[in-house]
């Protein structure tokens, strides 16, 4: 599939010719900025809805869903608990200590102090409400231990709010929060983690529309979150998030939605709402990845914070000679190394189709036939 850009500003356009292809008055120009280029195959088997976070320039997967695995000896679910360690450098995977809890898909995980943490999920039946920090200094293999419920207040002792799958989770400036989520009915409360005491602490709602399956980007420690459904209805608003004000209770404010038109209705370049896209964030941008809309998505999309606008950049699946499948529930990271800074794409799935293969996403790459 090859997507052609038709409407476009001329400032941009004139970058474009500038910066990335060559143009002439005549020729309109369809060519898309960055590149994929397939790496080596994720170890674990193939698998969607795991989670991701980073520490220390390694990226760590685990957990998810595998269809073939239903019935199998410990995957009874086809859910997973087995955690895997990356290394840019040498593009290679390393099995680390499994996660304790229940297997399960669609959980949240976030970093924090050089830790990770991972929680919430479903396991086919049940939506859980446990949380574990995984200390990957510990031994050859990490540790994991359980910590506080998610939800769970020492000054509350309120227990229920917490079980949920589908939730966002997001660190800015040292402070982890995760909300909104599904679980009997879709959700749009957030709390903050607070690893000193152990306890979760609320903080309000998440913005605009309640909110299952959603995304968040964290650009320049404020975050940004969108998309996912709402019963059943793909949700257009996109709201972005400063910590610095939640004391004050407001720390929302709506941008753009996913409507395609700006606030007077005028038509703008815009990514499609979707559920299960897969984020990371480079510099001072966001890049949004595939998702579901009715069926899995394959395009890329870079949002600038400062002009709340985005751009549609190169994707996958017209990769050559190597094509990548259009796909939902996938894990994405940005990684530093000697290599330099990238986005990555691993694993995720199609129907009941899942994939082991891994991406790596360079936004001023070139293609020999990014169309």
């Amino acid at each position: 599939m090859k997507y052609v850009v038709s409407t476009i500003s001329l400032g941009l356009l004139f970058l474009f010719c500038l910066g990335i292809s060559s143009c002439n008055n005549t020729t309109p120009t369809t060519t898309l900025p960055g590149s994929w280029d397939k790496i080596g195959d994720f170890n674990g088997v193939p698998r969607s809805g795991a989670v991701s976070f980073v520490i220390g320039g390694y990226a760590y997967i685990g957990g998810g869903f595998n269809y073939d695995a239903v019935g199998q000896p410990g995957t009874p679910t086809g859910r997973l608990n087995d955690f895997w360690k990356y290394d840019p450098v040498s593009d290679t995977w390393t099995q680390m200590a499994n996660f304790p809890g229940t297997a399960r898909s669609n959980a949240a995980s976030f970093t924090l102090n050089g830790k990770g943490y991972v929680g919430t999920g479903f396991d086919g039946t049940n939506a859980y409400s446990d949380f574990y920090e995984f200390d990957p200094t510990v031994g050859a293999r990490g540790k994991w231990t359980r910590i506080a419920d998610f939800g769970y207040s020492a000054d509350q002792q309120d227990t229920t709010v917490s079980a949920r799958y589908g939730c966002v989770a997001f660190t800015v400036k040292n402070r982890a929060f995760v909300g909104a989520g599904h679980y009997i009915s879709d959700l749009k409360d957030l709390w903050e983690y607070d690893p000193t005491n152990n306890v979760w602490i609320s903080r309000g709602s998440t913005g605009g529309s309640k909110r299952q399956n959603g995304f968040v980007m964290v650009i320049n420690d404020i975050a940004y979150v969108g998309g996912g459904t709402d019963n059943g209805q793909y949700v257009r608003d996109f709201y972005k998030f400063d910590v610095d004000q939640v004391d004050s209770g407001s720390p929302w404010t709506a941008l753009n939605g996913l409507t395609g038109k700006d606030a007077n209705g005028n038509p703008i370049v815009q990514p499609k709402p979707r559920e299960l896209a897969s984020t990371f964030s480079l510099g001072n941008f966001g890049y949004l990845v595939c998702g579901s809309l009715g069926g899995p998505l394959n395009d890329t999309w870079q949002y600038d914070p400062s002009t709340d606008t985005w751009i549609q950049y190169y994707n996958f699946s017209t990769n050559t000679p190597i094509s990548g499948s259009a796909r939902s529930s996938a894990c994405a990271f940005a990684l530093t190394s000697s290599l330099g800074t990238y986005g990555y794409l691993v694993a995720g799935g199609s129907g009941n189709l899942k994939f082991d293969d891994c991406w790596l996403f360079n936004p001023v790459g070139i293609e020999p036939d990014n169309k």
